[in-house]
């Protein structure tokens, strides 16, 4: 009600500013009795205040509304919103899907609203004054330069509506933000990216997304400016880049470097936050000082996973602060002044989450041991067997408690499964290639599913194909081919974990194996097996945007935690390709081993561990120098792996060997060997549970708790 007052308080003013004798006004065509000369009795007042709102509203209405199918982060703030209201509980993605448009329905039933699932402004006028959030809506007489809006200047005969900028600023926030900064993406970056290539000091692609290439452009600005070169573009860089001429500078630029960098967020910055998809050291000390509080209890991965979320949730209800997960300021500077649950023990030097000494000096806790796992860490134990309709080439967690099994051609389906080892839905690989813009191609196809990948937030499963089947594809790709074959191109399948139908088919290379996303859900990358190359997909607009030639049989991917590298086995050669995810660059990791297959990178990103087909061993490779610290022997063909969430363990599947084994990271040493099913190729990892998945070819899904 105060911003209503204000409102009209501020069209009262404008109106008394701008008179306009000559124009009849527009209220006197419904009211003439207002259109008197005398003064205006109290009584009305309200009434006219009323009046001019509802126009007003009227007019916003339509920017408004948000609905099923639209994403961004309005959408984030929505699904925030009505979650700290208790309407939401699903994961919070900034996409509208059927589970927001439920809560959405559920609001506003609530509120005797009608219950169609749009949020327009009366459910948001309701949504703002029923929580702590305030409006995004608010009169701005003075706009800052560096706003982008799509309103026009009103002329003085006009009323002037509240302004609503159509741009990616979150719903909740009071008021728009100016600092753009190393991670954020959205339209304002595109356009600083545009600003900076013009300006000279910056070469890289435009993405929408501030990587450290924009970064680097933007200190480089700064620098010749003779601002602060933090590397954060707050109002007076940006109006220095767009007063900046449109020249390049005389120096010559220097391209993004492609040496592995340990970006370390926080470290005292009070700007940058700790959030879900986060790796690095101040997570580790972030997930220690929630754990001497008592809101965690998960192991210390210094990887800000769905454990340390639901921890900083939990801590940030206990305090009074906005429950989002995000370690901002506010969060930072609680966890700062709170003391760690004290037991009788020696007197300890309180620990700071963003003090760099913490980072070097921090000591372990005793453990708790109700917070133990179930089993000793040293052994590995048969849980469950699945078995029915399957022939699983691969097993991939979504982080979100599903397991997507691909049974190829033999089975023509993806199998969902949950943690209660219970089958949640087969997904047919059935699809109508024209409704996704193919026209080429008529009537029904078969795929053949072979790996999965999936978004940061677990939206999204992008699933690769062997081959397709049907009218068209009459030169299919096998195991022994090479590009002068010019063997069919297949299909990626992106599939909605929500409603599990497949929603996009983006045509890639010739036979696709692998499947990687970049944390920042900005690229899909797909090997192709027979086209010897790499697809790269933008992951917003669903297409293919690059092809990078790589060598016979690219294989295994795994993307840095900073979205700026990709490491690829080349199978068919001993190197292992490092792809610059900002320029596409090519460099390489000589010798490291015969038919390198599959990639793991550790929480730090200091280690690149590969299995070594033909050599049936496992590699270890210190980044920093390219070489091979160690190869360790763990059963015939090593396939797939994967790498704990704190790093210190690899599970390996041995096709030929019918065996899994547990490799000790720190030395390498083999822990303990498990016999399995017939031709285990594909295994994952459930940090929550800490069990195993291994996917058997012969036709089974064996789970092992660790």
């Amino acid at each position: 009600m105060d911003k209503l007052a204000a409102l009209n308080l501020a069209v009262t003013d404008q109106t008394s500013v701008n008179p306009q004798p000559e124009i009849t006004p527009s209220y006197s065509l419904f009211f003439p009795e207002l259109d008197r000369k005398k003064p205006l009795s109290g009584a009305w007042i309200p009434f006219i205040f009323f009046t001019i709102t509802l126009f007003i509203i009227s007019l916003a209405s339509p920017v408004l509304a948000l609905r099923k199918g639209q994403s961004g982060s309005d959408v984030t703030a929505l699904q925030k919103t009505l979650q700290e209201n208790g309407y939401f509980n699903g994961p919070v993605t900034g996409y509208y899907g059927p589970l927001t448009e439920a809560a959405v329905k559920k609001f506003q039933q609530s509120k005797g609203l009608n219950a169609d699932g749009i949020v327009g402004s009366q459910t948001k006028t309701v949504l703002q004054s029923g929580s702590s959030i305030p409006s995004r809506e608010s009169i701005n007489t003075d706009p800052k330069p560096t706003l982008e809006s799509n309103s026009s200047t009103p002329t003085s005969s006009q009323f002037t509506p509240p302004t609503t900028a159509v741009n990616n600023e979150p719903l909740a926030s009071p008021k728009p933000t100016f600092l753009l900064k190393r991670g954020d993406r959205n339209s304002q970056v595109t356009s600083l990216q545009k600003n900076l290539q013009l300006s000279g000091y910056f070469n890289g692609p435009i993405t929408g997304y501030y990587g450290s290439a924009t970064q680097e452009a933007v200190m480089k600005l700064q620098k010749a400016r003779g601002l602060n070169p933090d590397g954060i573009a707050g109002p007076k860089t940006r109006a220095a880049i767009e007063s900046s001429p449109a020249t390049p500078v005389p120096t010559p630029l220097t391209p993004p470097s492609p040496m592995v960098t340990d970006d370390r967020l926080g470290l005292g910055n009070p700007s940058l936050v700790l959030k879900r998809g986060t790796r690095n050291a101040d997570v580790t000390a972030l997930q220690k000082k929630l754990q001497s509080q008592g809101y965690f209890d998960g192991p210390i991965t210094g990887y800000y996973g769905s454990l340390t979320e639901a921890a900083v949730i939990k801590f940030q209800e206990a305090n009074g602060l906005i429950a989002d997960g995000i370690v901002d300021s506010k969060t930072k500077s609680a966890l700062e002044s709170s003391p760690p649950q004290t037991t009788p023990s020696p007197v300890e030097t309180p620990d700071s989450v963003f003090n760099e000494d913490s980072f070097i000096n921090e000591e372990s806790q005793e453990e708790n041991t109700e917070h133990k796992p179930p089993t000793p860490a040293t052994e590995m134990t048969l849980k469950k067997t699945i078995s029915g309709q399957i022939s699983p080439k691969s097993i991939v967690h979504s982080g979100t408690g599903l397991f997507f099994a691909q049974n190829m051609m033999y089975s023509h389906s993806i199998t969902v499964y949950n943690r209660d080892y219970n089958l949640v839905k087969t997904i047919s690989d059935t699809v109508n290639l024209s409704k996704y813009g193919h026209t080429k191609f008529k009537g029904t196809y078969k795929g053949a599913p072979v790996e999965a990948a999936f978004s940061d937030n677990g939206q999204y499963a992008w699933i690769s194909n062997y081959q397709m089947y049907g009218p068209g594809f009459n030169n299919p790709g096998d195991d022994k081919c090479d590009p002068s074959q010019k063997k069919d191109n297949s299909f990626l399948y992106r599939v909605n974990t929500e409603t599990m139908d497949i929603e996009e088919a983006i045509q890639v290379g010739s036979v696709p194996k692998f499947v990687a996303t970049s944390p920042d859900n900005r690229l899909v990358l797909v090997s192709n097996w027979c086209s010897w190359d790499l697809s790269v997909v933008d992951a917003q607009e669903n297409k293919e945007i690059r092809r990078i030639k790589l060598g016979r049989y690219p294989r295994g991917i795994v993307v840095d935690s900073d979205s700026e590298k990709a490491y690829v086995a080349v199978m068919g050669s001993y190197d292992i390709a490092t792809v610059n995810l900002n320029n596409f660059s090519v460099e390489w990791l000589k010798n490291i081993g015969e038919a390198p297959r599959h990639l793991n990178l550790d929480p730090s990103g200091q280690y690149l561990y590969s299995t070594l087909n033909g050599e049936d061993r496992v590699a270890k490779i210190d980044l920093s120098t390219g070489k091979v610290l160690k190869r360790v022997f763990t059963g015939q063909a090593p396939r797939s792996m994967v790498i704990s969430d704190d790093g210190e363990r690899l599970y390996v599947v041995n096709y030929n060997s019918n065996t899994v084994s547990k490799v000790r990271t720190s030395d390498m040493k083999v822990l303990q060997t498990v016999n399995v099913n017939a031709n285990p190729i594909g295994i994952t990892y459930d940090p929550q549970t800490r069990q195993v998945w291994v996917a058997c070819y012969s036709g089974s899904i064996m789970v092992f708790q660790d």
